[in-house]
């Protein structure tokens, strides 16, 4: 179960690194909330079906990578530095 957490937490922390900057005026209630689910869904997997819950963690983040990849081109924002700012900002409902 450790293996799979640990390799769980080293990708989410890459993906973090890389997508943090879509998340910064999300509500820190919702941004607290996905780890949870996420790490929580990958524990009892873990627990269930041992090293298969690495299936759940790779197929989730490649799920939300293609998503995320679609939904950028679709609406013409860059996938990496969230520009161009105004655009995306409006995307979100947030203010500049």
């Amino acid at each position: 179960m450790w293996m799979s957490l640990a390799i769980a937490g080293m990708l989410y922390a890459l993906g973090q690194v890389l997508f943090g900057r879509f998340e910064v005026k999300t509500p820190p209630a919702r941004r607290l909330r996905k780890p949870v689910v996420f790490f929580g869904v990958t524990a009892l997997l873990a627990a269930w079906v041992g090293d298969w819950a690495l299936v759940w963690v790779l197929g989730a983040m490649g799920a939300g990578l293609g998503f995320h990849l679609t939904w950028c081109r679709l609406n013409r924002v860059h996938p990496l530095s969230a520009e161009p700012k105004e655009r995306y900002y409006r995307l979100r409902g947030w203010s500049l």
